[in-house]
This record gives C-alpha cells, sequence and structure tokens, in this order.
C-alpha cells in the first residue's frame, strides 16, 4: 500500500449538517434523506465528529475550507472578498482592495429590505450585473471600480487605485440598517477615502438599478427589486502557498461558489468550470461527479469537490429543498464511489459547517466527517449521520487535521 499511488476526492456538502428539526421528528436533514451512498462511504470507513475551527465557533464558509485544505484564515487573509473576487474572473492585484457584493433590496430612503433581493434568479441577476459592470466613478475617479456578478444575488467588486485601506465598516447591515453609510474604522486618510468610495458606488448602482427594466418586471410580478449592489468582507490579495508545493500534490478544485473557485485559484489548483452546476438546488451534481473523475484520469492526485446548496436551503428555512440537495449530493457520492477504487483512492465526506433551518445560520456545533479507502481501517459503524458520528472510531477532531490524515491514509504522512 505504501508504495502504491492514492489519490484523494475530498467532498464538501457546504452546510449539510443540521440539528434535529421538530418539523421531521426531531431527526435531521441528513436522517430523513435516506441517503444510501453516504451511508455505504461510512460502512467503508471511519466516522467521527469534526469542529471546523474549534468547539462553539460558527465559521464562515471561507475559513473553514481553508482549514480542510491546511491553511489559517487568519494569516492568509482578513476577509473573504479577494476569493469571491477572483472566484467571479477578476484580477485582484497586489494593492488591490476587493469585496464580496450582494445585490439587495432597499426602500427610498436606502434601509435594507431585503439581504439576497428576493433570491434574484441567475438571469436577471446577469442583465442587472452587466449594467453595473458600466459604472464609472464620478466624485472618486482616480479609482477604477471592477464588478462581476457571480451566481444569483452574488457579485464581487475590486478597487484600484492609491491610498486604499480595507480598515472601513463594509458589513451586511441588519434590516431596516441604511446602505450606503460606511465609516472608517480609523482616523487615517485612507480609511474615509476607502468608505467615500464605496459609499459612491453603493449609490451610484441604486441609481443605475432602481429604474431598470429587470427591477420594473419583477415589481410587477410582486418580486423584490434588486436595487442597489452592496460590498462587503473587504480586504487584500491573501498570501498563500501553493497547494502543490505544499503537499507535493497535482490538485483540482470542482465548484460553482465563486468563494470555492477563488480558494482554488489563489491555492494553484486547477479550477474546473462544469456546465449545470449552478450553486443553487437545480445545480448537477452527477456533472460534478464525473469532473472530478475525468481530473483522476487526467492524472490529479487530489480533486476537491464543493456543494453549495444546501447552506442556502438552510439560509432560507428551506427543509424540504435541503433533503433534496442531500439526496442529490448522494447520488454524487455513488458516482464517485461507481468510478473509483477504494483500495488506490481515499474519499472524504464533511460538511463545513453545521446550517440551521431552524434558526437560518451557522452555528457552532461539531459536524460528521468520513474517510474510507487508502489505508483506512473501517469503525464499523452503519451509517453517515451527525448522531452516529458521536459513535465512529475517529473521535472528534478539527478542520485543519483533514490535510494530515488524508495525506496518511495516501501513505504519504508528514514526519517530524
Amino acid at each position: 500500500m505504501r508504495g502504491e499511488c492514492i489519490r484523494c476526492v475530498l467532498i464538501v456538502g457546504d452546510g449539510i449538517a443540521d440539528l434535529p428539526l421538530q418539523e421531521l421528528g426531531f431527526r435531521t436533514p441528513i436522517e430523513v434523506a435516506n441517503a444510501k451512498f453516504m451511508d455505504e462511504l461510512a460502512c467503508r470507513g471511519v466516522l467521527g465528529l469534526l469542529d471546523p475551527i474549534a468547539p462553539g465557533i460558527a465559521p464562515g464558509s471561507d475559513a473553514a475550507n481553508l482549514a480542510f485544505l491546511g491553511y489559517d484564515s487568519e494569516l492568509v487573509c482578513k476577509g473573504r472578498g479577494s476569493f469571491e473576487a477572483a472566484g467571479a474572473g477578476l484580477h485582484v492585484g497586489a494593492e488591490d482592495l476587493a469585496f464580496r457584493c450582494n445585490f439587495v433590496t432597499v426602500d427610498k430612503n436606502l434601509c435594507l429590505i431585503d439581504e439576497r433581493a428576493g433570491r434574484i434568479n441567475d438571469a436577471e441577476a446577469k442583465v442587472l450585473g452587466n449594467a453595473v459592470e458600466q459604472i464609472r466613478l464620478k466624485m472618486h475617479s482616480d479609482v477604477e471600480v471592477f464588478f462581476k456578478q457571480a451566481l444569483g444575488f452574488k457579485g464581487a467588486l475590486v478597487l484600484r487605485g492609491e491610498r486604499l485601506s480595507c480598515n472601513v465598516s463594509a458589513v451586511l447591515p441588519n434590516m431596516g440598517g441604511t446602505v450606503g453609510a460606511v465609516a472608517p474604522l480609523d482616523g487615517s486618510f485612507e480609511a474615509k477615502h476607502t468608505a467615500d468610495v464605496l459609499n459612491e458606488f453603493i449609490h451610484l448602482t441604486n441609481q443605475t438599478l432602481r429604474d431598470h427594466q429587470v427591477n420594473v418586471e419583477r415589481q410587477l410580478a410582486g418580486k423584490m427589486s434588486a436595487n442597489a449592489v452592496l460590498p462587503w468582507s473587504g480586504c487584500g490579495r491573501p498570501d498563500m502557498a501553493s497547494f502543490g508545493e505544499k503537499y507535493g500534490l497535482k490538485a483540482s478544485c470542482v465548484a460553482a461558489a465563486s468563494l470555492i473557485k477563488g480558494i482554488g485559484r489563489f491555492s494553484g489548483m486547477d479550477v474546473i468550470d462544469v456546465i449545470g452546476a449552478t450553486g443553487d438546488l437545480d445545480t448537477d451534481t452527477l456533472a460534478k461527479a464525473d469532473a472530478a473523475l475525468s481530473a483522476l484520469k487526467r492524472g490529479n492526485d487530489f480533486v476537491y469537490i464543493h456543494v453549495e446548496a444546501a447552506d442556502e436551503a438552510s439560509h432560507d428555512g428551506d427543509v424540504k429543498g435541503k433533503i433534496a440537495i442531500i439526496k442529490k449530493i448522494d447520488a454524487l457520492i455513488g458516482r464517485v464511489l461507481a468510478g473509483v477504487d477504494l483500495s488506490n483512492t481515499v474519499v472524504v465526506l464533511v460538511s463545513d459547517h453545521v446550517s440551521s433551518c431552524r434558526f437560518k445560520a451557522h452555528t457552532g456545533d461539531a459536524v460528521p466527517v468520513c474517510f474510507a479507502g487508502g489505508s483506512v481501517v473501517s469503525d464499523g459503524v452503519k451509517g453517515f449521520s451527525e448522531r452516529l458520528a458521536y459513535k465512529g472510531g475517529l473521535g472528534r477532531i478539527r478542520g485543519k487535521d483533514i490535510m494530515p490524515m488524508v495525506l496518511n491514509y495516501m501513505g504519504k504522512p508528514e514526519k517530524l
């Protein structure tokens, strides 16, 4: 085994883990989904509990996925904007600032009504995104703005110019809070200048979008208007070592979410765009599985598959939608298991955090994780779920333990 070439497929079901729900008889969506291939993977592997960052900490997807790949988010980057921008296809230079953006719904006083613009669909958002791309600052013309719509209500913004600072209050406000009121967090010219730039951009997006034909038609249909763009989680270009250099592995990333694509690009992975991968409930998980299997056939050692939609359903409190996407992730796992030999392939399944349908938010609870294949010794647990994870042979591990364990099961343990 130690002399063989072992590959790895790491599958992240974004937010598939949940808390027991009263409407499901105090079961979780995973338990209700009857996910036979997840259960098969668990029967053939070892199960455990995983704290993505630390017990009780509710992680963002950026921090959790970085930890899984062996990066410390506190050292790599102070925000997710640069990953979102790179994933959306924007260049982030060494002196640039990048922000995650949401299309939002605001009232005439720019007070926030909905932070996702009523879950505007991707086709409409692309049209609005094209309009935002044409915006040029007037009062702060020394700063260039580059915007790109990513998936649905999501987008990214890059600021390019001199004397910029990420030390500004660019966050998602609470419902009813004022949009376009970014403030400096210190007394520097750079922070005030950047806050003014962002506020001008937000106001210009409102002027551009509020009477756009797409929004006129949405209002006539009784839908929320996507009448402003709100930047948040700003940061500079991340400082990341190459994944290949860290581990000696040739890696690919299969994802729809711009955040994960950006992490893949900055870490030097081959980021594979998959037709039909939407990041929503209609995403084609079998196409993602096929793309991963093709990457293995092309000689990749490591493939990172990320499926976003369960987290989106959780934030909407959509229990039925979450169960449906768990079933689709289960089908992805079945396709992967049919296409690999576990004697020379490690398959890992994990949720990057608990996404609670009840609270419509991430929580700090541990999630289930399973390793199968390679040199993994089965622990005899007969299924995959949050509850069964407490019985698994792994015990309780952390997100940063994933890669050392993967390397060990691949026959490439780190040596001290």
